[in-house]
């Protein structure tokens, strides 16, 4: 019995861990919050709470602008984009990272 209980105990805090995460704030519910008068600094705070990534064309941004949404949550989305890519270019570069030897083993 008490095996039992040292193998579920660890699941239902990883369980737990999970549902901490606030669920991601879209594009459409921002312009929403920006419009019911949620301060711009709340909107992000949101947003980086959320760990929410925004993938803007231009044309997204310009609209965005002219719907209402302030410029620092515009910036701030554009700034998740950006931190997305170079995330994904530091994976990828992993792979390619120098292999080093120490005698007859490769790492």
């Amino acid at each position: 019995m008490r095996r039992l209980y040292l193998l579920v105990l660890p699941l239902f805090l990883l369980l737990g861990a999970c549902a901490t995460l606030p669920p991601p704030v879209s594009v459409d519910e921002a312009v929403k919050l920006s419009k019911e008068g949620v301060k711009p600094d709340a909107l992000i705070a949101m947003m980086r709470e959320s760990r929410s990534t925004y993938r803007l064309t231009a044309s997204d941004i310009v609209r965005l602008n002219k719907e209402g949404l302030p410029e620092p949550v515009l910036d701030y989305m554009q700034q998740t984009q950006l931190d997305d890519v170079r995330r994904e270019e530091r994976l990828n570069d992993w792979d390619r990272r120098p292999r080093f030897w120490y005698g007859w083993y490769r790492w």
